[in-house]
């Protein structure tokens, strides 16, 4: 099919179905049996199709998550094949440790891709993970991972790995939250996988408290979320979405969203909520490890704001367009640096517009002019020095501070500016590229200046001199009166 996840979808469907009314067709259990294997399997061979399909940027999540499924199919066949021939397996066994090596290959192929989806650090995610994790840990622990390793008659063995099963668990729990919290679109083979991870969550979690209970029944609703599982990751190696997958965020944060902030709010009640609970059931009071858990999602909670004010700052002193400093934020920074003259050397102040800018707008529209300011952006970065704050001042202007700078050094600064965005033609679209040049005011304090208003006055009427006079070149004052007509102003 020329959409093979169409087909898997209706496939796997079916073998759902088949799985659900073959007792009523009265179907021998081995068959039923072996459509549920069917369906696991076909998902590791979907994932490798999906690999020579489409040939994602990196195999390796994939890779894993193959692995972490086929683990999980040998280790079914391995104790239900044993039990089958009438030798049942003791406890723990191979199988516990095939099924226990599924968690971490799983684990590691989704943070693969959450690394590669955002290679920096989302601190905002990781900190909305950890509160939903944090919730999610105490609740573990005090119905499933406690109870399962206190288990009467089992020996030590046996206490450990009906303990390591719910970590597991919350192993791929963490992996999930940090799937659906993190920054950015998220292509649909990611939420593909993020529903597989719920769906082997949440009925390995009925299967414990079903088992610590005695009410579990091989063959019912459990078996088939984990079939809705592996429908789902099948599903994600066949689309198309898989090679995109691992994508680069174009979010740097995730928006503090109403549906995010009542996710987070309920996991922060969690703790709370589970204390009163034992309260009115007159269970045993698990009080020193839920006020540790209360303390670390306070901590949590207020490290998330401050983050979020943080965020916040840094948009209201940044341009969306090319990442610079806004205006704003220059003339504070000024302000600052023009208080810390010392020996006679003070800030300079470069001004620099794009010539003829207009002409690139009107010719190749808003979104190659875009490019060029952008690109001009760029230049500009590399060109100055660490410690040099650029901004954009308004439309094509931009501006730069040189901290504790002497006349000469601005100048060559000022020259490299010129030579830097001049040196190569720009991309205005795919087809086309243009050459783009600026002029530049120079002007420093205190020797040009005596006020940071003053300062950047002269800069501006620099630039402009520069600019009738003929463009594409640095003005610069030589510490000379400036009069009206500005006729001992020199071009450098």
């Amino acid at each position: 099919m020329r959409e093979p996840w169409i087909g898997f979808l209706v496939g796997g469907l079916v073998l759902v179905v088949a799985y659900r009314v073959a007792p009523a067709l009265g179907v021998p259990d081995l068959v039923r049996t072996g459509v549920y294997w069917l369906l696991n399997s076909a998902a590791v061979v979907a994932i490798l199709v999906g690999i020579r399909r489409y040939r994602p940027a990196s195999r390796a999540p994939w890779v894993l998550a193959a692995l972490s499924q086929a683990s999980g199919v040998i280790a079914d066949i391995v104790f239900y094949g044993a039990d089958a021939i009438g030798e049942p397996l003791p406890y723990p066994s191979v199988a516990d440790a095939l099924y226990l090596l599924s968690y971490p290959l799983c684990a590691a192929g989704m943070l693969m891709i959450i690394r590669r989806r955002t290679p920096g650090w989302d601190l905002p995610s990781v900190i909305d993970a950890a509160i939903v994790v944090a919730s999610a840990s105490l609740l573990a622990w005090i119905y499933l991972i406690s109870p399962s390793a206190s288990g009467s008659g089992l020996g030590l063995p046996a206490r450990i790995v009906s303990g390591a099963y719910p970590i597991g668990d919350l192993m791929l729990l963490v992996v999930a939250a940090r799937l659906l919290l993190g920054a950015g679109k998220r292509p649909f083979a990611l939420h593909l996988l993020t529903g597989y991870l719920v769906l082997i969550v949440v009925p390995d979690t009925l299967y414990c408290l079903q088992t610590l209970d005695g009410s579990y029944r091989e063959g019912g609703w459990l078996e088939t979320l984990w079939m809705g599982a592996a429908v789902l990751l099948g599903l994600s190696g066949l689309h198309p979405s898989m090679r995109a997958a691992d994508g680069r965020s174009p979010v740097a944060a995730p928006d503090a969203t109403a549906v995010r902030l009542t996710i987070l709010a309920v996991a922060s009640l969690l703790a709370p909520a589970t204390l009163m609970v034992q309260y009115l059931t007159g269970s045993a009071l698990h009080l020193p490890l839920a006020c540790a858990v209360c303390a670390l999602l306070f901590l949590l909670v207020m490290a998330r704001l401050a983050a979020l004010v943080a965020v916040q700052r840094n948009v209201a002193i940044t341009d969306g367009l090319t990442g610079l400093r806004t205006r704003r934020y220059f003339s504070q920074v000024l302000a600052t640096e023009s208080d810390r003259i010392s020996r006679g050397t003070g800030p300079a102040v470069l001004l620099l517009d794009v010539d003829h800018f207009k002409k690139v707008n009107d010719t190749y529209g808003h979104h190659g002019g875009d490019r060029v300011l952008c690109e001009v952006s760029d230049r500009l970065r590399r060109a100055v020095r660490p410690g040099d704050l650029v901004a954009r001042y308004g439309g094509e202007e931009f501006a730069v501070i040189l901290p504790n700078t002497t006349p000469a050094e601005a100048h060559r600064v000022a020259q490299r500016v010129h030579r830097a965005v001049r040196g190569a033609p720009m991309v205005v679209n795919p087809t086309t590229a243009v050459p783009v040049t600026v002029s530049l005011g120079v002007a420093t304090m205190p020797g040009d200046a005596h006020t940071p208003d003053e300062l950047v006055q002269l800069a501006d009427r620099l630039l402009y001199l520069a600019k009738e006079t003929g463009r594409d070149q640095v003005a610069t004052s030589k510490a000379i009166t400036v009069t009206a007509a500005e006729a001992e102003l020199s071009l450098v």
